[in-house]
Parts: structure tokens; C-alpha cells; sequence
């Protein structure tokens, strides 16, 4: 009876520790086995990130056409000077010619006459002048064929003239006596820098008006000894260094070339994949 409940005793517990060594195993494989598809996970998702910081989205370039073309015109300006000092006769000649969206170059020239007199002395002076400059445009365009300009610009100018005092008259009003005289025609040159800032609208097409206001300031110095010019053509006053003025303008273009314009390149990187 002994033996019995001994074999059946030892039978019960080999059957309890198989069940209790299989119950332990199992949970252990599965353990191994997550891990490793987790692991198989995270690489994947590495390599993604990584390819993903690599790609660059390609942008289609594009690009149009905008007017070009030279604008020539007259300053009427010199128009109106001409009515409050009849000594100052002068034409200027403008022009600009448009290099990309909003940079144009530009150029005025002239021819002036200054005849003067008086009871004093007698005066004659004439010459021609040019300014070469860039113009750029600040406005921003409503559409790509708009025209209109508020724009600021710098020239360089350069002018030679000559003038001459045909006779003259020193009065001495306590002797009562006058010294007369006259000094010979002077060849001179002048170079100055001009600072503007103005505004050019289209009034009708390709024809336009506009206003600049500019300070003119003059480089060298063309004063003598005997005589300061009257008039500098093209800059103004010959007793000043610096001088205001003021533009008013007509012009039309002349539409005979276009200019391409790109639209900017922009790159854009595609999103990052957030990590799980």
C-alpha cells in the first residue's frame, strides 16, 4: 500500500513539473519573438527617416515675359525756368532703358544758351551736357505688364561749356569815373553727382508723365579770378557747390524687346515621419 502511494505521489509530481517547466518556457518564446519583430521595426522606420531627410522636393521652374523697351522724352521743366529767368535757354533730352524687373538705366543730355545783360556788364555763355545714372523701381507691380514707377536713382553729370563777358562796367561813384573792360571766351568743365527720387505713370499707352525732385552737388570747382560762370548747363547756379531742381516729364516708349522673368526657386524638404 506504501509503494502505491508512493508511485502515485512521485507519477503526480513529474506531471506537475512538465506542466510547470512548459508553462515557464512558453511565455519565453514569445518574449524573444517580440523583441525581435520590434527590432525589425525600428529599422525600417530609421531607414525611412533617414531617406526622408535626404528628399528634396523638386520645384517647377517657370518663367514670362515683361515689357522692355527705351523711354525717351522731353523735361518741361526747363519750359517754365525759362519764363521766370529768360537768360536760362536750355533743352534736355530724357531717356531710360528698362535692364530687368526693376532696374533701369538712364541718360538726359541738353544743349543751354545763357545771354545776359545789364547795365554792368554783358554776358554769353552756352555748352552741352549729359548724365548717366541707374533708376530703380520700389513700386510693387499689380501685374506683370504694369509700368508705372516710384522709383530713386543717382546719376553722374558732366557738362562743357564756355562763356565769356563781351564788356563790362565798374562805376566809381566818388570820382565819377567808370572802368570798362571785358574778359575773353573761358572753356571750362564741370562733374557733379545727382541724388533723385521720382514717379513715372502711364497715362496713356506707352506714354507717360512724371516729376522727379533731385539735389545736384557739384565735384570740382569752376570758379576764376576773374569771373564766376552764370550758369553751369545742365547743373544750374555756377556760384553754388550744391543745387535743388525739380523735373517735370513726358515721354513714350519704345516697346521693341521684351525681358524674361524667372519665377524664384524655392526647395522644400518633405515632412519628417514622427516616430512611433
Amino acid at each position: 500500500m506504501t509503494r502505491i502511494f508512493f508511485y502515485i505521489s512521485v507519477c503526480s509530481s513529474s506531471i506537475l513539473l512538465s506542466v510547470a517547466a512548459m508553462a515557464q518556457n512558453k511565455p519565453a518564446a514569445t518574449k524573444v519573438d517580440s523583441l525581435h519583430k520590434t527590432i525589425k521595426a525600428d529599422t525600417t522606420h530609421k531607414m525611412v527617416a533617414d531617406t526622408a531627410k535626404k528628399i528634396i522636393v523638386p520645384h517647377i521652374d517657370s518663367s514670362w515675359y515683361i515689357p522692355g523697351g527705351v523711354r525717351i522724352g522731353l523735361d518741361l521743366s526747363r519750359i517754365v525756368s525759362a519764363i521766370y529767368y529768360p537768360y536760362r535757354k536750355e533743352i534736355t533730352v530724357v531717356a531710360d532703358a528698362r535692364i530687368n524687373s526693376n532696374l533701369y538705366a538712364a541718360f538726359e543730355g541738353g544743349y543751354a544758351n545763357t545771354p545776359y545783360s545789364d547795365s554792368n556788364y554783358t554776358y554769353k555763355g552756352n555748352g552741352v551736357f549729359v548724365t548717366l545714372g541707374v533708376d530703380y523701381n520700389f513700386l510693387k507691380r499689380q501685374y506683370r505688364a504694369e509700368k508705372n514707377m516710384f522709383y530713386g536713382g543717382i546719376r553722374y553729370g558732366f557738362s562743357h561749356f564756355t562763356y565769356q563777358v563781351p564788356s563790362y562796367t565798374i562805376k566809381n561813384t566818388y570820382w565819377g569815373d567808370h572802368l570798362t573792360g571785358s574778359i575773353p571766351r573761358t572753356n571750362a568743365n564741370a562733374h557733379w553727382v545727382e541724388l533723385l527720387v521720382g514717379l513715372k505713370a502711364e497715362v496713356l499707352k506707352n506714354f507717360f508723365m512724371g516729376w522727379n525732385i533731385r539735389e545736384r552737388i557739384l565735384i570740382n570747382n569752376v570758379k576764376t579770378d576773374e569771373i564766376t560762370p552764370l550758369v553751369i548747363p545742365g547743373f544750374g547756379n555756377g556760384s553754388k557747390r550744391s543745387v535743388f531742381d525739380v523735373q517735370y516729364t513726358i515721354s513714350y516708349v519704345l516697346p521693341f524687346y521684351r525681358i524674361k522673368e524667372h519665377a524664384p526657386k524655392v526647395e522644400t524638404k518633405a515632412k519628417k515621419i514622427p516616430k512611433r
